[in-house]
């Protein structure tokens, strides 16, 4: 009887939030960086969910909304819970681009923009996870993705 509640427990907890203990992580985060107000933010916008799925990645889109204040503030938040402090530093406050970064290193893998097709887009981000899962992938292109990533908009006086 009480393995019996135990697994209702279990079962009534995975309904309510979706998710079991046992989830795995992603292979990637794709941190969108954007803003409202800017052209190419909103052409991302329209393209990276559609990218993504085409990929058929293990990607979590994390999103960095310089917009307004409270948003810049949950894009803090964002970052810190994913341990990707340093990618939200680099280049917050400069939109319309997203950085693939490695969910387990946390290092950036690549960068996504709107200057290309989603369905091109959705190459380079099976590209990206595939080397952040540590798989093997064939490949017609070079394995850079078609779009580099932007120099950093943040820089800390101190190190200069």
């Amino acid at each position: 009887m009480k393995t019996l509640s135990s697994l209702i427990g279990a079962a009534v907890i995975t309904a309510a939030f979706g998710t079991t203990a046992y989830a795995s992580s992603p292979d990637v985060y794709v941190v969108n960086f954007r803003n409202a107000k800017d052209v190419k933010s909103q052409q991302l916008d329209g393209q990276l969910s559609t990218a993504m799925a085409i990929a058929g990645v293990n990607a979590e889109e994390v999103i960095i909304d310089t917009t307004t204040a409270a948003k810049w503030e949950k894009g803090a938040h964002e970052a810190f819970d994913r341990d990707i402090v340093p990618v939200f530093n680099k280049w917050v406050g400069l939109p319309g681009f997203a950085a693939v970064v490695d969910a387990k290193t946390k290092r950036v893998i690549g960068c996504v923009n709107s200057s290309v097709e989603a369905t091109a887009m959705a190459e380079d981000l099976r590209k990206m996870a595939a080397r952040a899962a540590g798989s093997a992938y064939m490949s017609r292109a070079s394995i850079n993705s078609r779009t580099q990533c932007p120099a950093a908009h943040n820089v800390d006086p101190a190190g200069l």
